[in-house]
């Protein structure tokens, strides 16, 4: 069995509340095609560039398991068809497990609060509100 590295994209609200759900659905995942949890670590949310599955946060887990080779094209076809788990990577591991994520790797804040910019446009130029200038 080789090892594997799967960085995963959660629904930010599940991990959050049911963080055991998360372990339990890539467990389940993993073990369907007699492969290995070898651990499972919540790295944390984040503000996403464009949104995926309708969500513009997303909770980021690593986690790494023991696997035969031919199982890792059908655990990346379930993690994609998982309601939990948003995106994954997979891709060989070899050497140490990562425990904690690198201190680059920044966490969100909280959301700002929405600015009501009213009917102008939502603070656009004026010559693409339809406004001329003078």
């Amino acid at each position: 069995m080789k090892t594997y590295e799967g960085m995963l994209l959660v629904d930010p609200t599940v991990a959050a509340r049911e963080w055991n759900r998360v372990v339990e659905e890539i467990d389940r995942i993993v073990k369907r095609h007699e492969a290995t949890v070898l651990q499972v670590s919540k790295w944390g949310e984040r503000k996403l560039s464009y949104p995926v599955r309708r969500s513009n946060r997303g909770t980021y887990v690593l986690a790494y398991f023991a696997a035969p080779a031919g199982a890792l094209a059908k655990i990346k076809a379930d993690f994609q068809l998982s309601e939990v788990i948003l995106r994954s990577l997979l891709v060989r591991h070899e050497g140490e497990l990562r425990k904690e994520p690198p201190k680059d790797f920044e966490t969100a804040g909280p959301l700002p609060p929405k600015i009501d910019r009213g009917g102008d446009g939502g603070g656009r130029p004026p010559e693409f509100r339809g406004e001329h200038r003078g």
